[in-house]
């Protein structure tokens, strides 16, 4: 009994601090002293500014001992991409509609890893949590990108398809203008070579990493509109049990299967489990998908994932494999 106690207050611990930031923007939101404009803001100064320099610290400071195992590198690379793919092939099957198939499909390959990860993984397992979080995003963050682009292009209607040339500009451009990517690769020659960080570097840069968690988690929040529900109820049901349940239940079991522990494994529950991106929404809407249908998925979600990844890490821990 208390086993099972004590695995419950560590769930707990986890989640509710990230639960009580998102309500917390909810909450500013319903009282005006967060406005739209503001969520706008945030979200650039993150993904641009906070979120890089969050990432150039974790690495740039990190030893080479601590980096995560290359297996667990190797199992994503695979994981994502057959995800990508088989949804791609098996999703068209049932969802006729074009538009809607490239949606329902990029949302719930696509996950709000890069910002979720972070705080929940440090929350799970401290700083080894945190690092092995900065050094698995970039390569998440370059496939996500470019498997969207992929997905929405080949179910887009024939007037906003990408030919060949188009589509390999477009990805090439993704990547090397990322931001977080850049930042990853920035800080590769201090991880690996032993440098230090002169002191106003690092301080500035740790000043803007206190700043993503709290900020990204009140914008999230501040962003979920219960207003944004309307129609395609059952498909953005069916694409939320996909993304919150499915999905990162067979990612954890084969990870486990291959001996994936810990870390590794924690990283598998949150990457496969995290609500689905911000920037699908934004992405479908660009790209002639179905805009309505992306933005359910998105507010589904992020609804219940807080509840579904909960579950998963009690489960994980009762297991005793993190």
């Amino acid at each position: 009994m208390n086993g099972i106690l004590s695995d419950f207050v560590y769930s707990i611990n986890v989640i509710l601090p990230i639960l009580l930031l998102i309500l917390l923007g909810a909450v500013l939101k319903r009282f005006g002293f967060v406005t739209d404009a503001f969520c706008s803001v945030a979200d650039k100064l993150i993904f641009k500014i906070a979120l890089p320099a969050m990432l150039f610290l974790d690495v740039a400071t990190a030893s080479v001992s601590g980096a995560p195992e290359m297996s667990l590198l190797v199992f994503i690379l695979v994981s994502v991409t057959a995800v990508f793919l088989l949804s791609s092939l098996i999703v068209p099957i049932f969802v006729k509609d074009r538009a809607k198939c490239g949606a329902f499909v990029q949302a719930i390959c696509r996950s709000n890893f890069a910002i979720l990860g972070i705080p929940l993984l440090n929350g799970m397992f401290g700083e080894a949590g945190s690092l092995a979080a900065a050094v698995v995003i970039p390569p998440v963050i370059l496939m996500f990108n470019t498997y969207s682009v992929i997905v929405l292009s080949v179910f887009a209607p024939k007037e906003k398809q990408l030919t060949p040339v188009q589509l390999c500009k477009k990805v090439v451009v993704n990547v090397i203008t990322n931001p977080l990517i850049i930042a990853v690769l920035l800080g590769l020659p201090f991880m690996l070579l032993g440098w230090k960080l002169p002191l106003t570097v690092s301080k500035t840069a740790g000043y803007l990493d206190g700043l993503v968690t709290p900020l990204a988690l009140i914008s999230l929040g501040a962003s979920t509109s219960a207003k944004d529900i309307r129609g395609n109820f059952r498909l953005a049901a069916i694409a939320t049990g996909i993304k919150t349940v499915l999905f990162p239940a067979i990612a954890c079991t084969v990870g486990a299967f291959i001996g994936l522990r810990g870390v590794s494994l924690g990283i598998l529950l949150i990457l496969f489990g995290a609500p689905t991106a911000v920037s699908s929404y934004i992405m479908a809407k660009n790209m002639g998908s179905d805009e309505s249908l992306a933005g359910q998925i998105l507010l589904f979600t992020t609804s219940v994932w807080v509840f579904t990844v909960f579950i998963g890490i009690f489960i994980l821990k009762r297991l005793c494999l993190i």
